[in-house]
């Protein structure tokens, strides 16, 4: 797909153009097509920042023929029908799937999760858990079994037994056999959204109510809290022992660690060198032990002594004492440390991460159930359950195939905006979205088919509907098409064809050959010898009249030591400091020595005089100036084809001063 890049002053114009609903009396037409006063005023107000929007006559008279001139241009895109051509067609769609993706979410919900993520980011959370597995989609009878079972293991906490002896016991997460239910320290982000919701509103100490997440009912007991610790940006020398280390091996990692350590405390190795000599981490040794960024918490993807031996230096550049991880002994180096950021600098960077995070499920789910109330949504029981009827267990496996008689059914699943949505139209969805799905049963997995070809449909007539319900959003869809047919047009008819228009840039350079001249040049060779003896020897040889070639071809023999470069041009002041320094008239000047210890002398041969410049030579002015002169001539013609006509009176009423 062709991309367009717009001139950054040409797409500053243009992301300004969008209207207000405020004034819409005329201030003038283009070709009879009216412009109102707030389409004006908005750009007006927008692109004259600090107070230099002063509404005087000679500003906005100013910027009246800017404005004239951009309306005139998308007039002539249009009638050109650059709005056709299939590569702007495709680049505007991208984008307006790109920018529907903002409006497709409550913006109300998404900013308190942003606020919320952000407050949640200041804390840390220590916690533990106790898991009966349920699938989310599971049959009724099976989640309340789940339910049940989670209900007993609290009644038991709560009746004196101790947590972590229930959680070893009964807990369905694997890893609570080891832990007692203990995951760490986390934050924001570090969990799924509904259990981070339980973990950050108890109170240390506290046993939370069952909480239901993808993986089954957990409970929840917060052990501790503590204020945010940041980021933190450490080196760090390893020595490795094996998993199942034998005491000796062991003993041995051991031995060689404070070893290391000795050396580092008594100053007879630096951390970079002890790193490269002794690190086993061979992926860290090469940057001298230096790792990622990290923070606190599962996300971070740190062991937890590792961690808190790292934020436990002081200062920039302190190292540990070693420590023992499961991977290994340790000896670490405090590079940087960054206190947790303010909101207005974070703000973006949790935005998108709650756009990636599970809790954006929960402001679609309120716009899909805004959209459905709004407009009338309607389905049909009876309907859905006869569907049902007609699938069987191969919709597990991914290849369950609908007869053509269910393809083409026009019973009606649901209603939306009038519209109504077929159980032919759910077969042609499941086709599109079926997947080998083992981890959900028939029923289940139905289930989730339907939601997602409802939410799917009613985000679709919601994007359809974002031009009438949104003016922010149609404005920027039009300021968009508006650049990308200014664009495409502008290259046609003034970039590319100054560039490509050789004959027309010959012409016009001759037509204002006075504009590009050179002034007083120098001509010159400029000879740079390696030796004091072979420059000498040139030297004469240059008085002789002998030519560059003739001299080069004396020195510049294979197996020469001697070497002489020659550098032949015409040059201006100021276009060469070694030419601005010699005296401006014909003849050779000294041999001198320069600071590389070659040496080098000039010979002048003429003084021009000023004389035109050639188009190859000022292409590039050339070029500039034919296109100003090109876009002036075609806007000329523009206003005689799409006749502007200005309500005088209007514009007058819009003075201040």
């Amino acid at each position: 797909m062709k991309k367009y890049f717009i001139p950054v002053a040409l797409l500053a114009f243009i992301l300004s153009s969008f209207t207000q609903d405020n004034d819409n009396r005329t201030l003038f037409t283009v070709g009879g097509d009216k412009v109102t006063v707030s389409d004006f005023e908005y750009v007006y107000n927008k692109n004259n920042v600090n107070n230099q929007a002063n509404y005087s006559d000679t500003s906005l008279h100013s910027y009246l023929g800017l404005y004239e001139n951009f309306r005139l241009k998308v007039r002539e895109a249009e009638a050109m029908k650059l709005d056709t051509i299939p590569s702007l067609k495709n680049e505007l769609e991208g984008y307006r799937k790109q920018l529907a993706k903002s409006y497709l979410s409550d913006r109300e919900i998404t900013d308190k999760l942003i606020a919320e993520a952000f407050e949640r980011s200041k804390t840390e959370v220590n916690a533990s858990h106790i898991l009966v597995k349920c699938d989310e989609n599971a049959n009724p009878a099976d989640t309340l079994t789940a339910y049940k079972k989670i209900l007993a293991l609290r009644k038991r906490i709560e009746k004196g037994e101790a947590f972590e002896k229930v959680a070893k016991e009964s807990s369905e997460d694997p890893s609570a056999k080891n832990n007692g239910g203990n995951i760490g320290w986390f934050s924001v982000f570090g969990t799924i959204y509904p259990f981070e919701n339980a973990a950050y509103t108890l109170k240390k100490g506290e046993l939370g109510e069952p909480v239901r997440t993808e993986f089954g009912y957990h409970l929840v007991k917060v052990n501790d809290t503590r204020a945010s610790r940041g980021q933190m940006h450490v080196a760090h020398l390893m020595i490795r022992f094996p998993e199942k280390a034998t005491d000796a091996q062991q003993a041995d990692a051991k031995h060689k660690i404070d070893s290391i350590y000795a050396l580092l405390t008594s100053k007879k190795t630096t951390f970079e060198d002890a790193v490269k000599d002794f690190s086993e981490d061979k992926g860290s040794r090469a940057k001298n032990g230096e790792l990622p960024w990290f923070g606190t918490g599962a996300q971070t993807r740190m062991m937890p002594e590792f961690e808190d031996a790292a934020f436990a230096l002081q200062k920039d550049g302190d190292i540990s004492k070693p420590i023992m991880t499961k991977l290994g002994w340790h000896i670490l180096k405090r590079l940087e440390r960054k206190e947790p950021q303010p909101f207005g600098e974070v703000k973006a960077d949790i935005k998108k991460k709650v756009e990636r995070d599970s809790r954006s499920e929960v402001a679609k789910t309120v716009l899909v159930d805004r959209i459905k109330k709004e407009n009338s949504f309607m389905q049909y029981a009876d309907v859905k359950a006869d569907f049902a009827g007609h699938v069987d267990s191969s919709i597990v496996k991914g290849n369950w195939h609908a007869d053509s008689l269910l393809h083409k059914s026009t019973k009606v699943l649901f209603k939306l905006a009038g519209k109504s949505y077929t159980e032919g139209d759910f077969t042609d969805y499941i086709a599109k979205n079926a997947k080998r799905r083992n981890d959900k049963s028939k029923e289940a997995l139905l289930n989730e088919y339907y939601e997602g070809f409802v939410n799917s449909k009613c985000l679709d007539y919601e994007e359809s509907m974002l031009e009438v319900k949104k003016p922010e959003f149609k404005n920027l869809m039009k300021e968009y098409r508006d650049g990308i047919l200014l664009f495409e047009l502008m290259d046609r008819m003034v970039w590319t064809k100054a560039v490509k228009d050789t004959l027309g840039l010959e012409a016009f350079r001759q037509k204002n050959a006075t504009k590009y001249m050179w002034g007083n040049r120098a001509e010159v060779s400029i000879y740079n010898v390696n030796d004091k003896k072979a420059a000498d020897e040139a030297y004469k040889m240059v008085e002789k009249k002998k030519t560059p070639e003739e001299i080069k071809e004396k020195f510049n023999k294979v197996g020469n030591k001697e070497h002489v470069s020659v550098i032949e041009g015409k040059y201006e002041k100021g276009q060469y400091d070694v030419v601005d320094k010699i005296d401006w008239k014909p003849g050779i000047t000294t041999v001198n020595k320069l600071n590389d210890s070659s040496y080098q002398f000039i010979l002048v041969k003429q003084i021009a005089g000023p004389e035109p410049k050639s188009l190859k030579e000022a292409k590039g002015y050339i070029v500039s100036d034919y296109q100003e002169y090109l876009e002036k001539t075609w806007l000329e013609s523009l206003r005689a084809k799409y006749p502007i006509s200005l309500d005088e009176s209007v514009f007058k009423s819009l003075i201040k001063k």
